[in-house]
Order: C-alpha cells, then structure tokens, then sequence
C-alpha cells in the first residue's frame, strides 16, 4: 500500500488501521478455521469413546446357552445424554450368526464397505432415517461351537451427532471468544504506543509553530524517533539554505544602500550646480558629468542585481543545458570589440575546442565571462592586450583572461573576491569592485574553482576558471552539423 496524492492529507493512524485490520481479520480467519477443526476433533473423540464404552459394555452382557442367545443390553449404554438442550437419539441391531436381527431396529444395516465386521470397534459416519449418525460395528465371538453359523454375534449401535455438533460449536464459539480478547489486548497496546510514538512530532510541530518568523535555527533532534531523523535533516538542510538566501539577501539591501546612497547624492550636487549655473558650456560640462555618474551608477546596480541572482542560486542553478564553452567565450570577447577598439587595446581569443563542453545556464556563464572581459578591457591601460583562451585539462573546460595591466598583488589577491573591494591607489572611476564578486559566485554555483595568477609576462593579470567538463558531442562532418575547429594561433577580436 502506498500512499497517494490527492488534497487530502494522509492519517498515519489510519494507513496503520489499513494494514492491522485485513491483516488481524485474516489471522483470525485462519485461527477460527484450526479452532473449529480442533474442536470437532475433540468432541469426536469424546463421543467416540462414550459410544466404544456403550458397545463393549453391551458385548459383555451378550451370551450363549444351549443354542439361545441372550442379549442384556445395560440401562447405562441406552441411557439419552442431553447437551445444551440437545437430546440425543440412540439406534441399534444385535445380529446373530444366520444374519437374523436378534433385537433392535430391523432397517439397521452396516454399510457394504465395512461388512465383515472386526472384533475390534469400527466407528463410522453414516444415515439412518433421515438422521446423520455415528455407526458402531462390532463383532463378538460366542465360543459356542454348536451355532451352525458361526459363533459370532454382530453389534451395531448408533448415536445421532446433533449433540456432538453443539458440543463443537460450544467448545469453538468459546475459542474464538478467547482469541477476540486476546486480538483486543494486543491492539490496544499497539494503538497506545502509535499514539506515544507520535507524541513527539506533535510537541515539534508546536514548538515551529511558536518559532519566530525570523528564527532559522536547526529543529532539534533530541528525542525524536530515528525514523524521523531523515526529514528533520532535510528540514534542517532546507533551513540552512534559506538562511544563507536571507543572508545574501540581507548583505545585498546593506551594500545596495550604501553604495547607491553615494552616487545619487553626487548626481544631487550635480544637479543643483548645474541649476545655479548661466554658461551653457559649464550647464554642458555639469549634465556631462551626470550623465557619466548615472552610466556608473547604472551599471554597478546592472552588477549588483547579477550578483544578487548569483548568489540566491547557491548552487541550484535553474535551467541547466550542455553548450560549447569556446563558442560562448568566443561571443563575448566579440561584444567587447568596439569598447577594445576605442581604447586601443588588443582584444585576442586562442581558439579553443568547439567540442569542450559544460553544463550550466548560458546566461550566467555569459555574465561571468563578460565580467571577466569587462574587467580586463576597463583596467587595461592604452596600446595593452586582452586575451582569451579556451582549453580541456583534466576533465574540466578551463577560460584564461590575461592582460599586461596593473595587476594585483599577491597579497590582494584573496580580498579581492569581496564585494565593492578596491585596491588601494586605483583611481579607476568606472568600476564598481562586483566584477571578480560575480565571477566567483557564478563559478562556484556551476561546481568550478576561479583563481587569480600573474600574466603570461609576469605583469598584468590572468584569471582561470575551470568548469566541470561534459562528454564531447559525436562529430558528423559529412552531415554538417558542426563546424570546423577554429585556428589554433591567437585571433585578435579588436582587428
């Protein structure tokens, strides 16, 4: 039996209640069938012994003398026992040794398959007059040689089974009595203990409801059965989860409003010196300047809602699909030509393998590389390089962004993951210190590791991010499915 899904919710009491009760009911099936067997057995063999004592009595009081029989049947054998309000019938026939009945009933016949008779009490169920009775047979030896016949009387006596039967059914309906108590005693316990089993989830279920809406500590574990273990620990887990995700969140609304707080008091100043002035080439200069503050301001909120929905993601990232890294890396750099070609920088890409595959969402894959590019073409003096590469080394899809920059210092190197971080004396204006921020949470929610390392020359800066790799597409030239490979040698994007 399993549980199925519908709108209502599903009693443990009452699944239990499924499986005791058919289960309960067939074991006492069972148990009333050996009770009616055994009791029938019993009664049976009670009877049967009464009507063995009645016939041996009945053959001692059996004799010959002078070619006459005597017979003397005893007033205990003929005795009526009454059961319960059941009388008892008796039937009986002393044959002699020609075959006439010497006494008795004249119809009293044994049946053909018993016939002859053993000096041994032969008991049978038969019918007599309508009647189901329990047939005795016996044979008993006169020793009287002067029978012609033989010496042997036979003795059928005969008892209806009507007495017997209520004996069985007495004896039954008692059993099963006993059994019903002791079905009784056994479920009440069990109840009883489902209900103190569950006891402890009703005391949990009271304490979260008294919780907090704020509070995210761990549900506690101390005495809850270890059947429960397994949830609590994934309600744990989950819990664990939105706490980091309210924390996020929680981080992200104190920098938003401190580093927003700042340029939109500076556009403020901006524009009330802008109000005040007469010189249209100073109005000019000043709505310049706003407008160069609102281009920074804009894009740092543009990087602050990425990083945000980089780190609610928290290693759940939705919308999961296996692309070509080479050819992602290979798109952005392109984006990025015309900011290269303004401030003369070289902007390359190494052509990587088209068949270097991940699996992760293309959007945020395209916001990490974009940040990365960005990072290198913003802080990358005139007359610099910029360069991409995409390589497969040990099972993992591997993007370097080199530039000959100003670098960081090794020393910075690990601050400067933090958000807004900026190393001191860059006077650079137009970042906003989320670049690196975003590319490692975007990294490490795809499972990937970033690092930061000296350029190919010992100056600048190089970035490598390394993504879990997936198994290379088959190839079909012949059906043109997939492009030839690109150069190997560096191709310069900003050209």
């Amino acid at each position: 039996m399993r549980f199925r899904s519908s709108d209502t919710p599903v009693s443990l009491r009452r699944y239990l209640a499924w499986w005791m009760i058919p289960s309960l009911a067939v074991i006492l099936m069972v148990a009333a069938f050996w009770s009616h067997s055994s009791a029938e057995d019993a009664a049976d063999l009670a009877y049967d012994r009464s009507l063995t004592t009645a016939i041996k009595s009945i053959a001692e009081n059996i004799h010959a003398d002078d070619e006459s029989i005597f017979v003397d049947i005893p007033y205990s054998a003929m005795d009526l026992s009454v059961e319960g309000g059941v009388q008892e019938r008796i039937f009986y026939a002393i044959i002699g040794p020609n075959g006439r009945v010497l006494t008795g009933y004249e119809d009293l016949k044994p049946p053909p398959e018993i016939w002859p008779p053993q000096q041994q009490p032969l008991l049978v169920d038969s019918e007599f007059r309508g009647h189901d009775i329990r047939l005795g047979i016996f044979a008993k030896r006169l020793y009287a040689p002067e029978f012609p016949n033989g010496d042997a009387v036979t003795i059928l006596f005969a008892e209806t089974t009507e007495a017997r039967t209520h004996l069985a059914w007495h004896m039954f309906l008692d059993s099963l009595r006993r059994q019903l108590l002791l079905i009784a005693a056994v479920v009440l316990p069990i109840m009883f203990a489902v209900s103190r089993a569950f006891s402890p989830l009703m005391d949990l279920r009271e304490s979260i409801r008294q919780r907090k809406a704020e509070d995210l500590t761990p549900v506690p574990v101390k005495d809850v059965p270890t059947e429960v273990l397994p949830l609590i620990e994934a309600i744990n887990s989950h819990i664990a989860r939105l706490g980091k995700m309210l924390q996020a969140r929680r981080r992200f609304l104190a920098d938003a409003a401190h580093q927003i707080r700042t340029p939109l008091a500076v556009l403020g100043m901006q524009a009330e010196y802008g109000g005040r002035q007469d010189d249209p080439d100073e109005m000019r200069r000043t709505f310049g300047s706003m407008l160069g503050s609102i281009r920074g301001t804009r894009h740092m909120a543009n990087q602050m809602l990425t990083l945000a929905r980089a780190e609610q993601a928290g290693g759940l990232i939705p919308d999961r699909a296996s692309l070509g890294f080479a050819a992602l890396v290979r798109d952005v750099a392109g984006d990025f030509a015309a900011l290269a070609l303004e401030k003369n920088i070289d902007l390359a890409f190494e052509g990587g393998d088209d068949n270097v595959l991940v699996s992760g969402n293309a959007i945020m894959l395209r916001e990490m590389v974009s940040n990365l590019v960005d990072n290198g073409v913003r802080y990358t003096g005139a007359g610099g390089y910029v360069t991409l590469a995409v390589r497969h080394e040990d099972g993992c899809a591997v993007l370097s962004v080199a530039d000959n920059g100003p670098g960081i210092p090794s020393a910075e190197r690990d601050r400067a993951f933090r958000r807004f971080y900026r190393i001191l004396g860059n006077t650079h204006s137009e970042g906003s210190g989320l670049g690196l921020c975003i590319a490692r949470e975007i990294c490490h929610a795809h499972g990937g590791t970033i690092r930061l390392a000296d350029g190919p020359q010992g100056t600048g800066l190089s970035v490598e991010v390394a993504l879990p790799a997936v198994a290379p597409r088959a190839r079909n030239d012949a059906a043109g499915l997939f492009p030839e490979s690109p150069p190997t040698h560096p191709r310069s994007i900003s050209d």
